[in-house]
């Protein structure tokens, strides 16, 4: 929310915003996203809807959905047991 609004948490603004104006906030980003989905024709909003991989830019699969393709698990297994290499 505060990337959306280009505000840092450290900004006396934020400090002071309290939860409402937080999911103030959030709402009105919600409906400035949802106009935009709007305007779209009904095949491009389809495709917007989708989601998509943060690497590549894939459509995902709902079963591959949840996992990060850019994660290596080979290297996080070899950086728990302490190697770098």
């Amino acid at each position: 929310m505060l990337r959306y609004a280009h505000a840092l948490p450290s900004e006396q603004r934020v400090q002071e915003m309290t939860d409402g104006d937080y999911l103030y906030c959030l709402l009105h980003e919600m409906l400035d996203r949802e106009e935009a989905l709007e305007s779209l024709c009904p095949s491009c909003r389809q495709r917007a809807e989708q989601m998509h991989c943060t690497v590549c830019g894939a459509p995902l699969q709902e079963a591959a959905a949840g996992m990060n393709a850019g994660f290596d698990m080979a290297r996080f297994a070899r950086m728990k047991e302490g190697k770098t290499l």
